[in-house]
């Protein structure tokens, strides 16, 4: 290490300016206390970037002097080191001079170090471009390259009076100083940053690992995206394979497959068609021959009406000579009588009592025939109506029906689309259809709700439907088979009928499963409810209700006859009543009418034979009539089947025209769609193995185009990865990860490699680090002879282990005047025992040429007596470092004896505004020279 060779001093505490000469091995400073000599060693130690003693600082310093700025400058040596490098290289000069520049900045305090060869003063140091300004950290850098290093700090900046602090370290510390100063320390700390490189090597590699492990999760994710990708684009491929080829010629082979049996169909359709032109034709043959039958029939049945008519007005004239002779001859009856009850006597009471009965009897007979009269104007109103093509139908339904008509909503009632064809069972449909009378049908199914509006405004009771059933099948054997419908009913009343069963008697149907439904001729219906009665002698519906209403109104007509003749003689009997009350004298009036009575009583017999005779007339004819009716009725009933078949036929023929031209457009449809496909695409697609292959491959074309919609279904997903950069990101994420692996893989390599070689190296480095301890025990051996103590030396098991050489210590003992080994800090030892225990330890670290430098030391002197000083003395002397020591005036001389320079301070006089300068005395061989 470097040593002193001055030391100059500009405003420095009290000292406004002197230059220390320090060029000498052992330089004492001596003066009283408070005379500057720790303050001159703080000026070293701030020279150096050494903390100041004591908890100052440079700046307490330089506030003394009271001046802006302050100087301190040192010229120290620029040895050769152990490797054969210069202590301050790249200078070259022996010598090298220090610099520190302390000056006031915007009111504080900075300072700034310069390093320069050679001896440059201070007042050329700011111009002078051979010195390098540096910060604190660079000076402190620079000055440990040249040898000052942190140990050797910490024994410059050991404060006044604590020369004896080593005795207080421990066996490890000591050992720690020890490496330190004789630089194994930092060799130790090499090895140790080593480790902690590897250490941080591995925590780069754990972290790399961690990186590497992030790459892969990103690696599979993005060979997941590119997956996607992939699967993407296939299916992309798949749909346009699909829809591009595969649907096209699927397509092409339905049509063609549907062309072939079409015109299959159409050659089927065709010959039903024909076939059922000519049943039409035959019907409609049939049909012409039962209109021409009836019309024969309707023509002699005209011509048997004329001749019943005048048989008629012949009976009508024959009947009324008879009537006027019966009445002459009833006169005379009457009168005949009168007189037998006059000669009886008359019983007044008796016939008072049979008038008032006759009288009661014909007023009810009276009421009997007023109704009747009613029905029968009824009946012949609805037979009117029936056989104009309408109903009569009640007020309320014919108000709504009005109402519909004003809102042009067309409409029809189920009795007016109702035919029934089986006249002996139409008493059961009567029975079945009678709360469905006035049902109104509506034509367009828009107006219903409009339908159901007024409905409820004009509270129409009956059912308002636009329900149609599009085709009328009747079951065999139901109430639907007895009946034709001119137009499409509602669907559930052609239910209702399909679900009834035509059944004989009641035994009949209680046979049937109890599920189902019936009804017998007479009228007893069995539904899920139970069974009852629904018959009635109302009829409403079709042609056969104006024959029973007919029925009807002659059945009333030949009552009110019979009831007319039975009013008569009722009247009759009254009139001879009120004779015989009168007092009529009826033998008187029988013999002045006799010639009258007895004229009646001879033309009597021809009368009555005449009436006869015209009576027959009549009755042959009504017989003739019935007879023709009867085959009229007959031909009716043929002429409606025929024509409700032929209807039917019709029907049937008009759905299968439609069909087979709707089935021939379809066809043409599809051999221009079979063209229009067929045009532009490859012959290899359009023979017939290709269209067999497909086929075969995909079936019907709605599979195919539900496959496809799956398909577009996937290919909607929000999950595809569509982006192609997602394969260069895969690719980018794959080279990464083989690059981080193969570093990974290298770098453990290296590792292991360079744990391994620092493992070696620093188990080789053990035997220099046992060589260093022994020379310092040797050192520290040595100086205790000088100074007379007994001084042993404990090594420390030092092993190639962290933690063996981290608890390594030395264990250091001392005997002074052989009263036995005494520890370093075992409170055995006096105070000047502590001193020369850490004098020992302390000059030990100094006798190496390794380490050989300068040693700061403040009062070492201070508990040794005259005997003490003079070994430590002569131990100082045999080492070659240079020392600078500090001592107060009431020491002993021998303090001087082994310094070469003894500098002396002297405290500011009173009033003066500068302390004197530092005066120094140095040895001489034969002279000593004052300055």
């Amino acid at each position: 290490m470097f040593r002193f060779h001055d030391i100059e001093l500009v405003h420095w505490d009290f000292w406004q300016r002197c230059t220390i000469p320090l060029d000498s091995e052992i330089v004492t400073v001596v003066g009283p206390n408070g005379s500057g000599k720790t303050t001159l060693l703080d000026a070293l130690r701030t020279l150096l970037a050494i903390s100041c003693s004591s908890g100052r600082d440079y700046k307490r310093y330089v506030r003394r002097a009271d001046q802006p700025y302050g100087w301190l400058r040192a010229l120290v040596s620029n040895p050769r080191r152990p490797s054969g490098q210069l202590a301050f290289w790249p200078i070259t000069e022996p010598q090298v001079t220090l610099l520190c520049q302390i000056r006031k900045k915007g009111g504080e305090w900075e300072r700034r170090y310069g390093i320069s060869g050679g001896a440059v003063q201070i007042e050329e140091a700011e111009a002078s471009e051979r010195v390098n300004w540096v910060g604190v950290r660079q000076y402190e850098s620079q000055l440990e390259n040249a040898g000052l290093t942190r140990a050797i700090k910490r024994v410059l900046s050991l404060d006044q009076g604590h020369t004896d602090k080593l005795c207080e370290y421990s066996g490890r510390q000591l050992t720690e100083l020890v490496f330190q100063v004789f630089g194994d320390q930092e060799v130790l700390d090499n090895y140790q940053q080593a480790r902690q490189e590897q250490a941080t090597v591995e925590r780069e590699l754990s972290e790399l690992n961690t990186r590497l492990a992030q790459l892969g999760t990103q690696l599979e994710e993005a060979k997941a995206h590119v997956r996607s990708y992939d699967e993407y684009q296939s299916l992309l491929k798949e749909i346009a394979d699909l829809q591009g080829q595969w649907l096209p010629r699927v397509a092409i082979a339905e049509l063609a497959d549907a062309i072939k049996g079409s015109r299959r169909q159409l050659q089927g359709a065709k010959r039903e068609l024909l076939r059922m032109a000519s049943e039409i034709s035959e019907k409609e043959m049939h049909a012409g021959r039962v209109k021409e039958s009836l019309g024969t029939l309707e023509a002699e049945g005209n011509a048997a009406q004329t001749t019943r008519g005048e048989l008629r007005e012949r009976l009508s004239g024959a009947h009324e000579h008879l009537t006027r002779a019966r009445a002459v001859l009833d006169e005379r009856d009457r009168l005949s009588r009168m007189v037998r009850e006059q000669a009886r006597g008359i019983d007044a009471a008796g016939l008072s009592n049979e008038a008032s009965a006759l009288r009661d009897r014909q007023f009810h007979l009276d009421k009997e025939i007023e109704q009747a009269e009613r029905d029968i104007d009824g009946s012949q109103a609805r037979i009117a109506a029936l056989e104009s093509g309408r109903t009569l139908q009640p007020d309320d339904v014919q108000a709504f029906r009005d109402a519909l008509r004003e809102a042009g909503i067309a409409h029809v009632g189920l009795s007016e689309i109702i035919e029934v064809t089986r006249e002996d069972w139409h008493h059961a449909v009567e029975a079945v259809l009678r709360g469905l009378r006035h049902v109104v049908v509506l034509d367009n199914p828009e107006d219903q709700t409009l339908a159901w509006k007024k409905g409820e405004v004009l509270r129409y009771r009956h059912f308002i439907t636009s329900s149609r059933a599009d085709a009328m099948r009747s079951e065999p054997g139901t109430l639907a088979d007895c009946v034709r419908f001119r137009a499409e009913p509602p669907a559930w009343v052609a239910s209702l009928l399909n679900e009834i069963r035509c059944v004989e008697t009641v035994d009949e149907g209680s046979r049937l499963p109890e599920h189902q439904e019936w009804i017998s001729r007479g009228g007893y219906h069995r539904s899920r409810r139970g069974g009852r009665y629904i018959g009635g002698d109302d009829y409403f519906f079709g042609k056969a209700a104006v024959t029973k209403l007919k029925e009807r109104t002659q059945e009333l007509r030949r009552n009110v006859g019979e009831w007319n003749e039975e009013r008569h003689r009722i009247q009759r009997r009254l009139g001879e009543i009120q004779a015989l009350m009168g007092g009529i004298d009826a033998a008187r009036d029988l013999l002045a009418r006799s010639a009258e009575f007895s004229k009646a009583d001879a033309q009597l017999p021809s009368l009555e034979a005449a009436h006869e005779a015209a009576r027959n007339g009549v009755e042959r004819c009504e017989r003739v009539l019935q007879d023709l009716t009867s085959r009229l009725r007959a031909l009716e009933r043929e002429g409606g089947a025929v024509e409700g078949a032929l209807d039917t036929l019709r029907q049937d023929y008009r759905k299968a025209e439609a069909e087979y031209r709707r089935a021939r457009e379809e066809q043409l449809k599809r051999l221009q769609a079979l063209r229009s496909e067929r045009r532009g695409k490859p012959r290899s697609w359009l023979s017939a193995d290709a269209l067999a292959e497909a086929k075969e491959k995909y079936g019907a074309r709605e599979t195919l185009e539900r496959e496809i919609q799956r398909l577009e279904r996937r290919r909607a997903d929000e999950g595809w990865i569509k982006d192609p950069a997602c394969v260069d990101r895969r690719d980018k994420y794959d080279a990464d990860y083989k690059e981080l692996s193969g570093r990974i893989e290298a770098q453990y390599s290296n590792l292991e490699i360079a744990r391994a070689s620092t493992e070696r190296a620093r188990g080789q480095y053990i035997n220099v680090l046992k060589g260093t301890l022994r020379r310092y025990a040797d050192n520290i051996r040595r100086l205790g002879e000088l100074a007379g103590i007994e001084v042993s030396v404990g090594y420390p098991v030092l092993a190639n282990d962290d933690v063996t050489l981290s608890q390594a210590g030395l264990d250091i003992r001392f005997d002074f005047d052989k009263k036995g080994l005494i520890g370093l800090n075992d409170g055995e030892g006096s105070g000047g025992q502590q001193v020369m225990k850490s004098m020992i330890l302390l000059v030990g670290l100094m006798m190496d040429d390794a380490a050989g430098g300068f040693v700061f030391i403040d009062e070492p002197f201070a508990h040794l007596d005259i005997f003490n000083i003079d070994k430590v003395g002569a131990f100082l002397e045999a080492t070659r470092s240079q020392y600078i020591l500090t001592t107060p005036n009431t020491h002993n001389v021998n303090v001087f004896k082994p310094s070469d320079i003894t500098l002396v301070t002297q405290k500011r006089r009173p009033g003066d505004r500068w302390a004197p300068p530092v005066a120094f005395l140095r040895r001489a061989k034969d002279v000593a020279t004052a300055g």
